[in-house]
């Protein structure tokens, strides 16, 4: 069976037929607006992309995580100093177990799907009579690993928008009115997340030429140099990324309208007053 590639498009034209007469009408310069309504769009993308949270990754694992407070205490906090993974009460041999034990064969189907992204070597688990608790405490710990890594890398779609954000933000021509308001970048949508928005997974282009102003905002996840996480990270990128960009793009023209036509109200208004 062939490999099936998936593509996607956004419409632009409406933002695009809009914007020299906003321009025109409105207190912006061109690459003011074009700045601005690609960090509109792009934090608008970012917040409406969807997200797998904490909770469900915790129960397709079947795994439990208890946490110690600053007291000592167990608590069901999601974010405790110290976190205990646990296997659900009643199950036997959870995913968690199975995955991390496919992981330390490289032509597993798991390791195959994931590019053996995370390998693990069966040589570390020692073997013969009476070493089944330090078995089982090494596994135990692979699985604990696995777990709060997968916790700290939630909204990963969402945070190839980060660095776009944060680019257009800096950006001199960033301009959202007279409060010169500024946009929540959400590099840290996940406080476990260690990715920044530096990091490579999007960047932001700024063209200025003449009389024209290119603005491109790109979310790069799926290129992380893996080629089999990176397919399918792109895949879930079109499949989960696409709608949300398309409908915040539709926002933004919709708003520019809007705008457009309290200008144009405003100016007939002045020109031609009621008698």
């Amino acid at each position: 069976m062939s490999a099936i590639t998936l593509y996607s498009t956004v419409d632009t034209s409406e933002i695009n037929r809009l914007l020299p007469r906003i321009v025109e009408f409105g207190r912006r310069t061109l690459r003011e607006q074009c700045v601005t309504s690609a960090a509109f769009i792009a934090q608008d993308a970012q917040q409406n992309t969807p997200a797998v949270g904490i909770g469900q990754i915790d129960a397709e694992l079947q795994v439990d995580v208890v946490g110690l407070t600053a007291k000592g205490r167990k608590s069901r906090a999601k974010y405790p100093a110290t976190r205990r993974v646990t296997i659900q009460k009643g199950v036997r041999v959870p995913l968690a177990v199975l995955i991390v034990m496919a992981r330390t064969n490289p032509n597993s189907a798991y390791s195959r799907m994931t590019g053996n992204r995370w390998p693990l070597s069966m040589g570390m688990l020692p073997t013969g009579k009476g070493t089944a608790a330090a078995r089982q405490a090494i596994i135990a710990g692979w699985i604990s690993r696995m777990t709060m890594a997968r916790h700290s890398t939630t909204h990963f779609l969402q945070h190839g928008w980060a660095p776009v954000i944060r680019t257009l933000l800096s950006d001199p021509a960033y301009y959202a009115g007279k409060s010169k308001m500024r946009i929540n970048a959400q590099t840290k949508i996940n406080p476990l997340n260690t990715l920044t928005a530096n990091s490579d997974l999007g960047r932001a282009i700024i063209e200025l030429t003449g009389d024209q102003c290119v603005v491109m905002g790109e979310n790069a996840v799926g290129e992380g140099g893996n080629a089999v996480l990176d397919e399918k990270h792109r895949q879930a990128l079109i499949l989960h990324g696409t709608p949300p960009l398309q409908e915040a793009i539709n926002r933004e023209a919709a708003t520019m309208d809007a705008k457009l036509q309290s200008y144009i109200d405003r100016q007939m208004a002045e020109e031609f007053p009621a008698i």
